[in-house]
């Protein structure tokens, strides 16, 4: 199957749907001390940033002023340095920044 802008743009809408479904009725105390769901998040987390990234490789011009830059360096410090995640920064990430690439997406 050819990846297109689509497959990537949905895969994205189902990552963030995932996450929101996952710490719905969180609280930020709640996310830190569940540590599967803080797992699960990561993960969805890294796909999102992996598939926004090709997204943009295909349609650069389409999303001029993002910052692919800090987004790749955002899901390498997920990967590759997983022990020093700072879990107020995955709350902000999925409370403040989801919304807005779910409503840019939409």
């Amino acid at each position: 199957m050819k990846k297109n802008t689509k497959f990537y743009e949905d895969e994205i809408l189902k990552s963030i749907e995932i996450i929101e479904f996952y710490v719905n009725w969180m609280t930020f105390a709640d996310f830190q001390n569940n540590l599967e769901k803080f797992d699960a998040c990561c993960m969805r987390l890294q796909h999102i940033w992996e598939c926004w990234i090709k997204l943009g490789e295909l349609v650069w011009d389409n999303y001029k002023g993002i910052p692919f830059a800090k987004m790749r360096w955002f899901r390498n410090r997920i990967t590759h340095d997983y022990a020093w995640i700072d879990d107020l920064i995955i709350w902000r990430t999925i409370k403040d920044n989801l919304p807005i690439l779910k409503d840019l997406l939409k």
